[in-house]
């Protein structure tokens, strides 16, 4: 019997683009595209047009992929969650670490019991 829901819960893959990286990719040949027609509806020069447009969706699609092999399916959202964390915790009073003295921990080491014994 053929499996039917055999890629679920895996990423969209394509030659080697994985999830995000893939979006990513797409986005940047679409951008070119329309940059193409903005060049082409400004009359820049055909073979001029044709050599950055190609040049920017060859070394974006390239950049892509050398994210996608180097960092994984997860590493522009890892990327950004290192990004939004703070570099330093500044705390201006003692009170935070006063009340961790307060707190009182159960005793958990062995050889020791709490009905003294």
């Amino acid at each position: 019997m053929l499996e039917i829901n055999k890629g679920i819960g895996k990423p969209v893959e394509l030659k080697g683009l994985k999830g995000t990286y893939l979006y990513l990719a797409v986005g940047i040949v679409a951008c070119s595209l329309f940059l193409a027609l903005i060049l082409y509806g400004l009359d820049v020069n055909t073979y001029l047009t044709t050599v950055i447009v190609l040049s920017l969706t060859l070394g974006g699609v390239w950049y892509c992929m050398r994210m996608s092999a180097k960092h994984g399916m997860w590493g522009l959202v890892k990327q950004e969650a290192t990004r939004s964390q703070p570099k330093a915790i500044i705390i201006n009073s003692a009170k935070p670490f006063a009340k961790l003295r307060e707190t009182k921990r159960p005793n958990t080491r062995k050889g020791t019991s709490t009905t003294g014994r």
